[in-house]
C-alpha cells in the first residue's frame, strides 16, 4: 500500500485523486489482515441412516460426491426427486442417501452400539461414529467450557487422497487443496474453541506440508493464546524427501495467556527420557520390544537459560528473604509444611517480557501497612503515559516493581491474582530496598521438583513404527488395519503437558484415527490411578482404494459389508477393546509390555461406549418421542458415570440408579420429583421437559441446592438452531 500511497501523491487532479482514493479505501477495508484463503462453501456430509423425507438434498449412493437432488416425495417403495434442472425421477430408497449440508440446522443425537465395563469406580469414555462437524456442534451442546485438552492428528494433506472434502478424496492435483483444507480446518477449529476451559489447551500435530498456514490459522481462532511449537522426532532414520530427509513432526500448542505456567514441568528422570538420555530401564525395555538401535544413548542437556523460567534460580527468594518473611508474618501453611513450599520473587526479573510495556497490565502498587509488615492489597494497573506515584494511601505505603537501576519491570500476576494471593497470606515482605522506599516482596508457592519441558523431544518411545505400527500389530494382530498410527507414548507425553495434575481432565479428539488417544488416557490412569476422560471422534471411512474394489463388487456407501472395512470398524473400536480388555480380537492375550513393565495382557481397567452418531427430525423431539436417542446425551452431559440407563419416558419422572442424573417428565409430579431428590445427593444434574419458561423458573427456583437443570428438548433444537450457522460463518 505505501507505493500505491506515493504514486497517489504524485496525481495532481484533486478530483482524480479524491476518486483513486475511495477506491483504494474501500478496497482496504474488504482486505483481512492474516491468512487469506479460498473458503469452500458449502461443505456437506452423506447421512447414511438418516431417513428419507420430502425437502431433503440427497444424492445417488453410487455417486459419490455426484449431483444433489431435492425429494419431492417419499414413500417405503419410492422415492420422487428433482434435479437442478427441474427434472423429475423416481428411486429406490436404498439407492439415495441424505446429504446434510453444514450450515442448515441438523439435529445429530447418539446411538450405542457397544460397551467395555472393567471398573465401577470409572467414568465412561466415549467413541463417536461420524462426522466430527456435528459431533463437534453436539459436543459443544453438552461440553461447552468444561474440556481441559483438546488433542487432534488432523489430515495432513500431503496430496495423497488421504482426506475427502465433500465426500470428494483431495490429491495432489487439486490446485484447491491447500485452501479446501483451511476451510475444513477453519470451521471444526471455530467450534472446538467453544469447549475449552478457560485453562484448556489445544495441541495439534502436523508436517510440513500445512504446519505454516496452520500456525495462521490459529492465531486467527485463537487469539490472546501462546502458540508454541515442539518438535517431536518420530523416525530417527529419517524418511525419503527431497532435500531433507524428515524424522520429525510438530506438535503446536495454543495455551491461554494467563500469566501462568498452563504446563508446568515433569519430573526429571522422565525430562531426561522425553530428550534422548537412556537410562538402563529403558535401553533393556528397547531391546525386548524390538527397538530399531537408531537411537544415541547419550544426548547433550543443555542447560535452561530463560531468566524468565520459574526454575531458574534467580527467580527464588535468598535466604534473607525468607527469614525476614518468616520473621514478619504467620505462614499461611502448617509449619511441618514447610519443606513443601519454597519463597520466590513477586516481581519478573527475566529479560524477556519483564517489563512495563510489555506486560502493563501488570505494572501496579502494592499497598504495604509499614507499622506490621504486612502487604494489604493490590491497586489498579494506570495507563502507560502515567508514572507511578509514590504517595501513601489510607496510611499504605505503595510499592511498584521497579529494580534497582530504575527500570519499570512487572509483576508476576495481573492484580486479581495478586488479590487473590494475599487474600491466602501469601505474598510477603522481604528485605527493605537499599533507597528506604519499599520492599523486595516474594510470595509462597509449592515446591515441585520437575524441570521445564523443551520444544524438541527426541526419545525412542516415541518412535512411530516401533510404538505405533508395530505396537498396534500386537493389539490386533494384523498390520493393514491403519496407516501411520501414532507412536502410543509420543501422545502420552503430549497429554502428559497438560493432564499431569488434572486428574479428572476432560480430553477431547475429533481425528481419532485408531484410537491412540484414548489409549494413552487409560495408560495416564494407570500410571497414577486418575480418572480422566477421553472422547474421541472418528468416522468410518474406507480408503479409496478400499473403497473401488468394493464397489466393483456391488456394494455401496452405508451397505453392511461396506462399512466393515472402514476405520471404525477396523481399527478405532477393536483396538481400543483390546487394549482395555487385554485381548486381541481374536481372544488372544496381547503380547509385550507398556514400557514401565505392565503387561499388556492384563488389560486397562476403563469403561468405554461407542456410539454411532444419528440424525433426529425436529418435530419429532418436539413431541418427545426421541427420548431413547436424547438420553445418552442427558448421561454424557452428567459426566458419563455409571451405567447408562433407560428411562421409561411413559413415567412421571425417571430417576437413574446408577449413575447422576434424573429427568422430570410431568410437571404435576414435581413434587414428589424433589423430594424424592432431597434423598439423593449422587444425582447432580436435572433435565425439566417442559415448554414454558415460566413454569420452568419456577421449578427451578425450588430444586434443592448444588443441582444443574435444563429446560430438555427445547434447549437442545435451540442449540441446534441457533449454534449451527453462527459456527458455520
Amino acid at each position: 500500500m505505501t507505493e500505491l500511497d506515493d504514486a497517489l501523491a504524485r496525481v495532481t487532479d484533486e478530483g482524480l485523486r479524491a476518486q483513486l482514493q475511495a477506491g483504494i479505501d474501500a478496497l482496504t477495508r474488504q482486505m483481512r489482515f492474516g491468512l487469506v484463503f479460498e473458503r469452500h462453501l458449502p461443505e456437506s456430509v452423506r447421512a447414511y441412516g438418516a431417513p428419507i423425507r420430502p425437502g431433503d438434498a440427497v444424492q445417488l449412493r453410487a455417486d459419490v460426491g455426484g449431483a444433489e437432488y431435492v425429494v419431492e416425495k417419499s414413500t417405503t417403495r419410492a422415492v420422487t426427486a428433482r434435479d437442478a434442472d427441474g427434472n423429475v425421477a423416481e428411486y429406490k430408497p436404498r439407492e439415495l442417501v441424505v446429504v446434510k449440508r453444514f450450515g442448515e440446522p441438523a439435529y445429530p443425537a447418539l446411538r450405542s452400539v457397544d460397551t467395555v465395563v472393567r471398573s465401577q469406580e470409572r467414568p465412561f469414555h466415549s467413541v463417536i461414529n461420524g462426522e466430527n462437524y456435528h459431533a463437534l456442534q453436539l459436543l459443544r451442546y453438552l461440553y461447552r467450557g468444561k474440556v481441559d485438552c483438546i488433542y487432534i492428528d488432523p489430515p495432513y494433506n500431503t496430496g495423497a487422497s488421504d482426506w475427502k472434502y465433500n465426500n470428494r478424496y483431495v490429491d495432489g492435483q487439486d490446485r484447491w487443496r491447500h485452501s479446501k483444507w483451511l476451510s475444513f480446518m477453519e470451521k471444526r477449529l471455530t467450534v472446538a474453541r467453544d469447549l475449552l476451559k478457560p485453562d484448556g489447551v489445544l495441541i495439534v500435530t502436523i508436517d510440513e506440508h500445512e504446519v505454516h498456514h496452520l500456525g495462521v490459522l490459529l492465531e486467527q481462532i485463537f487469539p490472546g493464546y501462546l502458540h508454541q511449537t515442539v518438535s517431536i522426532v518420530i523416525n530417527p532414520k529419517g524418511t525419503g524427501k527431497l532435500n531433507f530427509s524428515r524424522t520429525a513432526e510438530y506438535a503446536i500448542f495454543c495455551i491461554p495467556d494467563n500469566g501462568e505456567n498452563v504446563i508446568r514441568g515433569l519430573p526429571a528422570d522422565e525430562a531426561e527420557l522425553l530428550v534422548g538420555k537412556r537410562t538402563k530401564e529403558s535401553q533393556e525395555w528397547d531391546a525386548a520390544n524390538d527397538a530399531d538401535g537408531a537411537w544415541e544413548d547419550e544426548a547433550t542437556d543443555v542447560a535452561a537459560t530463560d531468566p524468565d523460567d520459574e526454575g531458574a534460580g534467580d527467580d527464588e527468594a535468598d535466604e534473607e528473604d525468607e527469614a525476614e518473611a518468616l520473621a514478619r508474618t504467620d505462614l499461611p501453611f502448617p509449619v511441618e509444611d514447610l519443606p513443601l513450599w519454597e519463597l520466590r520473587h513477586a516481581r519478573r526479573r527475566g529479560g524477556e517480557s519483564s517489563y512495563r510495556p510489555q506486560r502493563w497490565r501488570q505494572f501496579y502498587p502494592l499497598y504495604v501497612d509499614a507499622a506490621t509488615g504486612l502487604v494489604v492489597r493490590a491497586g489498579e494497573a494506570p495507563p502507560l503515559t502515567e508514572e507511578p506515584t509514590f504517595d501513601l494511601v489510607d496510611g499504605l505505603t505503595p510499592v511498584w516493581p521497579i529494580d534497582s537501576e530504575g527500570n519499570q519491570r512487572c509483576w508476576r500476576y495481573i492484580p486479581s491474582t495478586m488479590s487473590e494471593l494475599i487474600g491466602e497470606g501469601r505474598v510477603v515482605l522481604g528485605r527493605p530496598s537499599p533507597d528506604g522506599r519499599g520492599w523486595t516482596i516474594n510470595y509462597w508457592t509449592p515446591r515441585v521438583d520437575r524441570k521445564k519441558y523443551k520444544n524438541l523431544w527426541w526419545s525412542t518411545l516415541h518412535d512411530a513404527g516401533t510404538h505405533g505400527t508395530t505396537l498396534l500389530h500386537k493389539f490386533l494382530e494384523r498390520r493393514d488395519a491403519f496407516p501411520f498410527p501414532k507412536s502410543l507414548y509420543a501422545v502420552r507425553d503430549t497429554l502428559l503437558t497438560v493432564v499431569r495434575d488434572r486428574p479428572n481432565a476432560l480430553i477431547l479428539d475429533f481425528f481419532a484415527g485408531s484410537g491412540t488417544t484414548l489409549h494413552a488416557t487409560a495408560l495416564i490412569n494407570a500410571m497414577d490411578g486418575g480418572s480422566r476422560q477421553a472422547i474421541l471422534v472418528t468416522n468410518n471411512e474406507v480408503s479409496a482404494k478400499t473403497a473401488t474394489a468394493l464397489q466393483k463388487k456391488g456394494l455401496l456407501p452405508g451397505d453392511d459389508k461396506y462399512e466393515a472395512q472402514g476405520i471404525f470398524r477396523q481399527a478405532t473400536k477393536p483396538r481400543i477393546e483390546a487394549a482395555l480388555t487385554g485381548r486381541t480380537p481374536s481372544g488372544k492375550p496381547v503380547a509385550g509390555t507398556y514400557f514401565g513393565g505392565r503387561p499388556h495382557a492384563e488389560g486397562l481397567e476403563e469403561n468405554v461406549e461407542f456410539f454411532d452418531l444419528i440424525y433426529l427430525d425436529r418435530d419429532a423431539v418436539r413431541r418427545g418421542s426421541e427420548f431413547a436417542a436424547i438420553e445418552p446425551l442427558l448421561w454424557l452431559a452428567a459426566g458419563g458415570v455409571g451405567e447408562r440407563g433407560h428411562s421409561d419416558e411413559t413415567a412421571d419422572y425417571s430417576i437413574s440408579d446408577s449413575s447422576n442424573y434424573a429427568v422430570l417428565f410431568q410437571r404435576s409430579a414435581y413434587s414428589a420429583f424433589v423430594k424424592e431428590l432431597r434423598d439423593l445427593p449422587r444425582v447432580t444434574r436435572v433435565f425439566l421437559v417442559t415448554d414454558s419458561e415460566p413454569a420452568y423458573r419456577q421449578m427451578v427456583s425450588r430444586l434443592p441446592v448444588g443441582l444443574t437443570s435444563s429446560m430438555l428438548y427445547r434447549d437442545y433444537l435451540s442449540n441446534f438452531r441457533i449454534n449451527t450457522v453462527e459456527a458455520y460463518r
